[in-house]
């Protein structure tokens, strides 16, 4: 089968999507389909290249600007155009949100299009984001519309999604997937003092803040809050004003490398996410593959305390509350035959549910079926 992915961004930038439409597509080359990837590039200073890697097809497409934290790209339509007709995809997989959505009809009728859904854009804080919604809005519903198939990727964001209201009926839930075979088996001892690590975008929604004054209420442990964004500062800020530079690591962007190695040394992952705009999250998978237990926040209607489950594969707490991450932390980094019991729970409930061979066939189905009731 000839895929068309069509995504924000493509690995190696960091992000829950990429990875998942790295470990998607390499899966779907395993299995015999031919896959492009068509996205943008991150820096508007990059000219569009295509690249192939481990038999996939990458165009990525320059930007001319971005605006409300989205590329902008005056010729992605007609790269879009020039993938189909060049060689017509059996299936294009449109991966949401995405100011792809503007040039949905470059999407042919004859041609079965599903759609990822992976976070809604309707409700964030952002007041750019929140004045550019109403237009994005129309061509998201145009797009979704047009689809033959919606993706979720849990039922709590399917049912709360204010988005997807209209679209219940031809959408159905599969969780995102890990290739566990990428990630190196653990080689590492846990860090003494016991590590907290948390890894992600520095953007609103991540509550690290939380996490930071949590730290300084759990003097006998270290922390290191991964990655870049626009909050770095705010948050390295924080760090620095609670006088917690020698306990609260900002390395910033780190290699895979890296986060493999933090992952092994680590005694809790720790999300603590105050906003929906968490819609999953990817890198509790990654926690784990590695048997860390976990602390997250219960965020409504947000798939993450349905990936983490309370008492079963870590702890969730309330969000916006560095004192219930305080105690949740605390008990399992003083409860290690507990600590233990979470991490075990969390590697079987990945082997059971979250690995990509089963979500790639979960997938295929979908693709099948789509293929089947656009040419009856």
């Amino acid at each position: 089968m000839q895929i068309l992915h069509i995504s924000k961004y493509a690995h190696p930038e960091r992000g829950g999507i990429e990875t998942f439409v790295k470990d998607l597509s390499s899966a779907q080359i395993k299995r015999g389909h031919e896959v492009r990837i068509l996205c943008h590039q991150q820096k508007t200073s990059c000219k569009t290249a295509i690249t192939k890697n481990n038999g996939i097809t990458i165009t990525r497409v320059r930007v001319n600007c971005n605006m409300a934290f989205a590329p902008v790209s005056f010729s992605f339509a007609s790269h879009l155009r020039k993938e189909i007709s060049s060689s017509p995809p059996q299936v294009i997989h449109l991966h949401l949100p995405n100011p792809a959505v503007l040039f949905y009809r470059s999407i042919p009728d004859d041609i079965p299009c599903v759609v990822h859904w992976h976070a809604d854009v309707h409700g964030t804080p952002n007041p750019c984001i929140r004045a550019l919604y109403p237009f994005y809005r129309f061509f998201e519903q145009k797009c979704l519309a047009k689809a033959d198939h919606i993706i979720a990727t849990s039922p709590p964001y399917l049912s709360s999604s204010f988005s997807l209201a209209a679209w219940r009926q031809k959408s159905s839930v599969v969780p995102l997937g890990l290739d566990t075979d990428r990630y190196p088996s653990c080689t590492q001892e846990k860090s003494n003092p016991p590590l907290v690590l948390s890894v992600g975008r520095f953007a609103y929604y991540k509550g690290f803040e939380y996490l930071v004054r949590a730290a300084a209420l759990i003097p006998e442990a270290k922390f290191i809050i991964a990655g870049s964004g626009p909050e770095h500062s705010r948050i390295s800020k924080e760090v620095e004003k609670l006088g917690l530079s020698e306990r609260v690591y900002l390395p910033g962007h780190i290699t895979d490398q890296e986060l493999f190695s933090l992952m092994q040394k680590a005694s809790v992952f720790c999300l603590p996410s105050i906003d929906r705009a968490e819609a999953f999250g990817m890198v509790l998978l990654e926690a784990m593959r590695y048997g860390v237990p976990i602390v997250s926040t219960e965020i409504s209607g947000s798939g993450t305390g349905w990936v983490n489950e309370h008492g079963g594969t870590g702890i969730v707490v309330p969000p916006a509350d560095s004192q219930a991450l305080k105690i949740a932390i605390k008990t399992i980094i003083s409860n290690p035959q507990q600590a233990q019991r979470y991490g075990q729970a969390g590697k079987a409930k990945l082997e059971n549910n979250f690995k990509i061979d089963q979500i790639s066939s979960q997938i295929d189905d979908i693709y099948q079926s789509a293929i089947t009731s656009k040419h009856r």
